[in-house]
């Protein structure tokens, strides 16, 4: 299975994690629900509460001009949260 590359940021801060998956879409897991505590300061238990509510809507777009490369954006507590997925290694 490929490994993938997800950064995740909210509000100013980053988080870098990576998981091997059959594709980087579904697999919340890695990129979503398990962010330690304090990973992300804004990130309350409340808007992580509603971050992995809303995890599986909207889709992943592809980045131009750059191979293996997706983003997703998803409104949490009224800011942007954004994933960037790498594909690493085939």
């Amino acid at each position: 299975m490929p490994l993938y590359t997800y950064i995740v940021s909210y509000k100013g801060a980053s988080r870098v994690t990576q998981g091997s998956h059959s594709n980087f879409k579904g697999f919340i897991s890695s990129w979503c629900s398990n962010i330690p505590a304090g990973a992300l300061p804004a990130l309350t238990p409340a808007l992580h509460k509603e971050l992995t509510s809303k995890a599986y809507g909207g889709d992943f777009l592809a980045v131009p001009n750059i191979k293996n490369v997706w983003r997703k954006s998803i409104e949490v507590g009224g800011s942007e949260f954004t994933v960037i997925a790498v594909q690493t290694q085939p």
